[in-house]
Protein backbone atom coordinates (compact mmCIF):
# COMPACT_ATOMS: atom_id res chain seq x y z
CA UNK A 1 0.00 0.00 0.00
CA UNK A 2 1.33 3.48 -0.88
CA UNK A 3 1.44 6.01 1.95
CA UNK A 4 1.44 9.71 1.10
CA UNK A 5 2.97 12.33 3.37
CA UNK A 6 1.39 15.68 4.10
CA UNK A 7 2.25 18.54 1.78
CA UNK A 8 3.41 21.78 3.36
CA UNK A 9 3.96 25.25 1.93
CA UNK A 10 5.46 25.52 -1.58
CA UNK A 11 5.07 21.82 -2.20
CA UNK A 12 7.98 20.80 0.01
CA UNK A 13 7.91 17.48 1.86
CA UNK A 14 9.20 17.06 5.37
CA UNK A 15 12.95 17.21 4.86
CA UNK A 16 12.73 16.23 1.19
CA UNK A 17 12.87 19.06 -1.31
CA UNK A 18 13.44 17.22 -4.61
CA UNK A 19 10.18 15.30 -4.90
CA UNK A 20 7.25 16.47 -7.01
CA UNK A 21 3.93 16.38 -5.14
CA UNK A 22 1.11 15.42 -7.49
CA UNK A 23 -1.73 16.47 -5.23
CA UNK A 24 -5.04 16.60 -7.10
CA UNK A 25 -6.05 20.08 -5.95
CA UNK A 26 -2.80 22.06 -6.22
CA UNK A 27 -0.31 21.01 -8.86
CA UNK A 28 3.26 22.33 -8.88
CA UNK A 29 3.31 23.23 -12.56
CA UNK A 30 1.89 26.00 -14.73
CA UNK A 31 -1.76 25.83 -15.77
CA UNK A 32 -2.36 25.25 -19.50
CA UNK A 33 -2.30 28.45 -21.56
CA UNK A 34 -5.89 28.11 -22.90
CA UNK A 35 -7.14 28.13 -19.29
CA UNK A 36 -5.08 31.23 -18.51
CA UNK A 37 -6.39 32.97 -21.64
CA UNK A 38 -9.99 32.10 -20.80
CA UNK A 39 -9.53 33.59 -17.33
CA UNK A 40 -7.99 36.74 -18.84
CA UNK A 41 -11.04 37.15 -21.08
CA UNK A 42 -13.34 36.74 -18.12
CA UNK A 43 -11.43 39.33 -16.09
CA UNK A 44 -11.45 41.77 -19.03
CA UNK A 45 -15.22 41.48 -19.18
CA UNK A 46 -15.25 43.56 -16.02
CA UNK A 47 -18.71 42.65 -14.70
CA UNK A 48 -18.65 40.19 -11.82
CA UNK A 49 -22.28 39.96 -10.75
CA UNK A 50 -24.38 36.85 -10.30
CA UNK A 51 -23.91 34.20 -12.96
CA UNK A 52 -26.36 31.72 -14.44
CA UNK A 53 -25.83 28.30 -15.91
CA UNK A 54 -26.60 28.66 -19.59
CA UNK A 55 -27.78 25.82 -21.81
CA UNK A 56 -24.18 25.33 -23.00
CA UNK A 57 -23.27 24.25 -19.46
CA UNK A 58 -25.81 21.45 -19.53
CA UNK A 59 -25.06 20.46 -23.12
CA UNK A 60 -21.37 20.11 -22.26
CA UNK A 61 -22.24 17.67 -19.46
CA UNK A 62 -24.74 15.78 -21.62
CA UNK A 63 -22.31 15.52 -24.55
CA UNK A 64 -19.37 14.44 -22.38
CA UNK A 65 -21.43 11.78 -20.61
CA UNK A 66 -22.71 10.39 -23.91
CA UNK A 67 -19.41 10.48 -25.81
CA UNK A 68 -17.11 9.30 -23.05
CA UNK A 69 -19.39 7.08 -20.96
CA UNK A 70 -22.12 5.97 -23.35
CA UNK A 71 -25.05 7.25 -21.30
CA UNK A 72 -27.65 9.61 -22.73
CA UNK A 73 -28.94 11.86 -19.98
CA UNK A 74 -31.49 14.67 -19.95
CA UNK A 75 -31.02 18.28 -18.87
CA UNK A 76 -33.81 17.89 -16.31
CA UNK A 77 -31.84 15.15 -14.53
CA UNK A 78 -28.93 17.47 -13.71
CA UNK A 79 -28.72 19.34 -10.42
CA UNK A 80 -25.87 21.71 -9.61
CA UNK A 81 -24.11 21.54 -6.22
CA UNK A 82 -20.89 23.15 -4.92
CA UNK A 83 -19.20 19.74 -5.02
CA UNK A 84 -19.63 16.00 -4.57
CA UNK A 85 -19.23 16.08 -0.78
CA UNK A 86 -21.97 18.72 -0.36
CA UNK A 87 -24.13 16.68 -2.73
CA UNK A 88 -23.75 13.60 -0.52
CA UNK A 89 -24.67 15.65 2.54
CA UNK A 90 -27.74 17.07 0.78
CA UNK A 91 -28.83 13.57 -0.24
CA UNK A 92 -28.51 12.28 3.32
CA UNK A 93 -30.46 15.25 4.68
CA UNK A 94 -33.20 14.83 2.05
CA UNK A 95 -33.59 11.06 2.04
CA UNK A 96 -32.56 9.79 5.48
CA UNK A 97 -33.75 10.32 9.03
CA UNK A 98 -31.46 10.77 12.04
CA UNK A 99 -30.66 7.31 13.34
CA UNK A 100 -30.76 5.66 9.91
CA UNK A 101 -27.86 3.45 8.88
CA UNK A 102 -25.78 4.10 5.77
CA UNK A 103 -23.41 1.58 4.19
CA UNK A 104 -19.93 2.49 2.94
CA UNK A 105 -17.00 0.33 1.81
CA UNK A 106 -13.87 1.11 3.78
CA UNK A 107 -11.10 1.90 3.19
CA UNK A 108 -12.82 4.77 1.40
CA UNK A 109 -12.66 8.54 1.01
CA UNK A 110 -13.01 9.83 4.58
CA UNK A 111 -15.71 12.51 3.97
CA UNK A 112 -18.23 9.69 3.39
CA UNK A 113 -18.03 8.71 7.05
CA UNK A 114 -18.03 12.32 8.22
CA UNK A 115 -21.09 13.14 6.13
CA UNK A 116 -23.00 10.27 7.69
CA UNK A 117 -22.05 11.09 11.27
CA UNK A 118 -22.52 14.84 10.88
CA UNK A 119 -26.11 14.25 9.80
CA UNK A 120 -27.01 12.05 12.76
CA UNK A 121 -26.84 8.71 10.97
CA UNK A 122 -24.84 5.55 11.69
CA UNK A 123 -21.99 4.12 9.62
CA UNK A 124 -22.23 0.49 8.50
CA UNK A 125 -19.03 -0.81 6.94
CA UNK A 126 -18.98 -3.39 4.16
CA UNK A 127 -15.18 -3.73 4.21
CA UNK A 128 -13.39 -4.35 0.96
CA UNK A 129 -11.39 -7.59 0.86
CA UNK A 130 -7.71 -7.51 -0.06
CA UNK A 131 -7.09 -10.12 -2.73
CA UNK A 132 -3.46 -10.24 -3.79
CA UNK A 133 -2.76 -7.05 -5.72
CA UNK A 134 -6.31 -5.69 -5.64
CA UNK A 135 -9.46 -5.38 -3.53
CA UNK A 136 -12.82 -7.10 -4.04
CA UNK A 137 -16.32 -6.44 -2.72
CA UNK A 138 -17.60 -8.86 -0.11
CA UNK A 139 -20.98 -9.27 -1.76
CA UNK A 140 -22.26 -11.78 0.78
CA UNK A 141 -21.53 -9.35 3.60
CA UNK A 142 -23.10 -6.51 1.62
CA UNK A 143 -26.25 -8.55 1.08
CA UNK A 144 -26.61 -9.23 4.80
CA UNK A 145 -26.07 -5.60 5.78
CA UNK A 146 -28.51 -4.22 3.22
CA UNK A 147 -31.21 -6.49 4.66
CA UNK A 148 -31.22 -4.45 7.87
CA UNK A 149 -34.42 -2.32 7.69
CA UNK A 150 -32.57 0.56 9.35
CA UNK A 151 -30.19 0.74 6.36
CA UNK A 152 -31.68 3.31 3.99
CA UNK A 153 -28.70 4.35 1.85
CA UNK A 154 -25.53 2.93 0.32
CA UNK A 155 -22.69 5.22 -0.81
CA UNK A 156 -20.68 3.63 -3.61
CA UNK A 157 -17.29 4.97 -4.73
CA UNK A 158 -16.81 4.14 -8.40
CA UNK A 159 -14.01 4.02 -9.43
CA UNK A 160 -12.96 3.47 -5.86
CA UNK A 161 -10.84 5.96 -3.94
CA UNK A 162 -8.31 5.00 -2.63
CA UNK A 163 -8.03 1.35 -3.70
CA UNK A 164 -8.27 2.22 -7.42
CA UNK A 165 -10.68 -0.52 -8.41
CA UNK A 166 -12.79 -0.05 -11.52
CA UNK A 167 -15.83 -2.14 -10.71
CA UNK A 168 -16.97 -4.67 -13.28
CA UNK A 169 -20.42 -4.67 -14.83
CA UNK A 170 -21.21 -7.88 -12.93
CA UNK A 171 -20.27 -6.28 -9.61
CA UNK A 172 -22.27 -3.14 -10.36
CA UNK A 173 -25.35 -5.08 -11.41
CA UNK A 174 -25.26 -7.11 -8.21
CA UNK A 175 -25.01 -3.91 -6.16
CA UNK A 176 -27.93 -2.39 -8.07
CA UNK A 177 -30.10 -5.46 -7.58
CA UNK A 178 -29.34 -5.68 -3.85
CA UNK A 179 -30.26 -2.02 -3.34
CA UNK A 180 -33.54 -2.51 -5.18
CA UNK A 181 -34.39 -5.68 -3.30
CA UNK A 182 -33.90 -3.94 0.05
CA UNK A 183 -35.32 -0.52 -0.82
CA UNK A 184 -31.94 1.15 -0.27
CA UNK A 185 -31.13 4.38 -2.12
CA UNK A 186 -27.80 4.29 -3.96
CA UNK A 187 -25.48 7.30 -4.00
CA UNK A 188 -22.72 6.72 -6.56
CA UNK A 189 -19.67 8.96 -6.35
CA UNK A 190 -18.21 8.74 -9.86
CA UNK A 191 -15.99 11.82 -9.80
CA UNK A 192 -12.98 9.79 -10.95
CA UNK A 193 -14.70 8.27 -13.97
CA UNK A 194 -12.20 9.82 -16.42
CA UNK A 195 -9.13 8.59 -14.52
CA UNK A 196 -9.18 5.00 -15.77
CA UNK A 197 -6.20 3.15 -17.20
CA UNK A 198 -6.48 1.51 -20.62
CA UNK A 199 -7.70 -2.04 -20.37
CA UNK A 200 -10.42 -0.97 -17.95
CA UNK A 201 -13.83 0.52 -18.67
CA UNK A 202 -15.79 2.66 -16.26
CA UNK A 203 -19.51 1.90 -16.26
CA UNK A 204 -21.92 4.38 -14.72
CA UNK A 205 -24.13 2.15 -12.62
CA UNK A 206 -27.26 4.13 -13.43
CA UNK A 207 -26.64 3.62 -17.15
CA UNK A 208 -26.65 -0.17 -16.91
CA UNK A 209 -30.34 -0.55 -16.03
CA UNK A 210 -33.26 1.87 -16.06
CA UNK A 211 -34.37 0.47 -12.69
CA UNK A 212 -31.00 1.36 -11.20
CA UNK A 213 -31.21 4.86 -12.68
CA UNK A 214 -34.51 5.45 -10.85
CA UNK A 215 -32.86 4.48 -7.57
CA UNK A 216 -29.50 6.21 -7.96
CA UNK A 217 -28.05 9.67 -7.43
CA UNK A 218 -24.89 9.88 -9.53
CA UNK A 219 -22.30 12.46 -8.43
CA UNK A 220 -19.71 13.73 -10.92
CA UNK A 221 -17.56 16.83 -11.41
CA UNK A 222 -15.09 18.18 -13.98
Amino acid sequence: MITFVLLIERGTFFGVGDLLPFWVADMDFRVAEPIIEALRERVDHGIYGYTIRQDSYYYAIIGWTKNRLGWEIEKEWIEYTPGVVPAINYAIQALCEPGDKIVIQQPVYYPFKNSILNNGCHVVNNPLVENGDHYDIDLADLEEKLKDPKVTMFILCSPHNPVSRVWTEEELRRIGELCLENNVVLISDEIHNDLVYSGNKHIMIASSDERFAMNTITCTAP
